[in-house]
């Protein structure tokens, strides 16, 4: 990869936008042509940069954002996104900036679905367009299957409310032991679905199929799919085939260079006491930037020039310190912390978390830059 020079940070985390591109081909030939892809870009498009991502994946005509809150929601619409938004907890406060920014909320609750009527009620909208959470196990938001005749009546009694989708999400479609449970969980979300088509007299978009489901599951996948960690070239189960290109490469540089004696430390609480003479690099980047503490003394390793080098002592706030020694390392050379030689599944596997968590926690104040056409 080319790295363009001009950025406002050290560090900086690099988007291979040709691999996001090339991610989302990949799901696209793995539905049927008539299944649709909702991109999933909350959390920052999972740390990547929302505004960035989305608006590389709308010039591909992409069918659907799906964000976690209606501020995400409204960046995009601030930012130019047409592309229609689904809001996954849209907040009691929020309706009115929902319906303002044309953002279209989950409802899951019977608080949530009546309070969202009692607005459109209030200011006089025909038109209302809302999406139907449904919880078939994952116990997190979502209506019981015993809650269907208090939804089907209060839809029924609402007219001017149009239910454009109905949705859940599977728990583990991911794990194999849980197959079976999967299955189940995919007939309740039917007959939830069965029951409120039939009573409405209309047909809803239907969606319950993850990352994961999508490989896994493709009888299950419905008339659309929710594709989040795979668009960043991630998937759960490490599914090899499909060829997932890794978007988020994260560089740095060296800032400062200096040699230590024998028994002299290094960081906080001097963790690290040196044996011999030691060259220590310090690296711009710290716990408050998402390489967490974890990867003190020895447990993480940057790629400079070639070649690994350990973290010594305890990783800072701002900074971390490298042993380079032996090395011809000067001052201004680049550093990955993870892309192309340091894997970002071996990095989260060091953190002992996952890509989701790596790349969600990188701080604000890592510059995103989007790269382009890169063969």
């Amino acid at each position: 990869m080319i790295l363009p020079q001009k950025a406002f940070s050290d560090t900086i985390l690099y988007l291979d936008m040709d691999s996001l591109l090339k991610n989302l081909e990949v799901f696209q030939r793995l539905v049927a042509k008539n299944v649709k892809i909702m991109a999933m870009i909350k959390a920052n498009a999972y740390g990547t940069g929302a505004v960035i991502i989305a608006k590389a994946l709308e010039k591909k005509n992409i069918d659907y954002f799906g964000v976690a809150y209606a501020d995400e929601g409204n960046e995009l619409r601030i930012n130019g996104i047409k592309t229609p938004i689904m809001v996954m907890n849209p907040g009691e406060k929020n309706i009115d900036l929902m319906i303002s920014q044309n953002l279209e909320p989950e409802i899951f609750s019977e608080d949530s679905l009546h309070r969202y009527m009692e607005f459109i009620q209030q200011k006089n909208i025909s038109d209302g367009k809302i999406h139907i959470k449904v919880d078939t196990g994952m116990n997190r938001l979502g209506f019981k299957i015993k809650d269907l005749p208090m939804v089907i009546e209060s839809l029924k009694n609402n007219p001017s409310v149009k239910v454009l989708s109905i949705m859940s999400h599977f728990a583990s479609a991911d794990i194999s032991k849980e197959d079976a449970f999967t299955r189940k969980q995919n007939t309740d979300f039917n007959f939830f679905c069965e029951k409120i088509e039939s009573e409405l007299g209309y047909k809803c978009t239907r969606h319950i199929s993850n990352t994961s489901a999508t490989e896994r599951h493709t009888a299950f996948n419905a008339d659309m799919v929710r594709i989040g960690i795979g668009l960043y070239g991630h998937t759960p189960i490490n599914n090899t085939e499909l060829s997932l290109s890794p978007v988020a490469h994260l560089h740095s540089k060296v800032s400062h260079i200096h040699l230590i004696r024998e028994g002299e430390g290094v960081s906080y609480g001097r963790d690290y006491i040196a044996k011999e003479d030691r060259k220590i690099a310090t690296i711009p980047i710290g716990y408050a930037d998402g390489f967490p503490r974890i990867l003190s003394n020895g447990v993480g390793k940057m790629f400079i020039n070639g070649k690994l080098y350990p973290v010594v002592g305890k990783v800072c706030m701002d900074m971390t310190m490298l042993d380079i020694t032996d090395s011809a390392i000067k001052v201004g050379d680049p550093v990955e912390i993870f892309g192309s030689n340091i894997k970002i599944i071996d990095f989260a596997k060091n953190c002992k978390t996952t890509c989701y968590e790596v790349l969600t926690r990188l701080s604000s104040r890592i510059d995103r830059i989007p790269i382009y056409n890169q063969e």
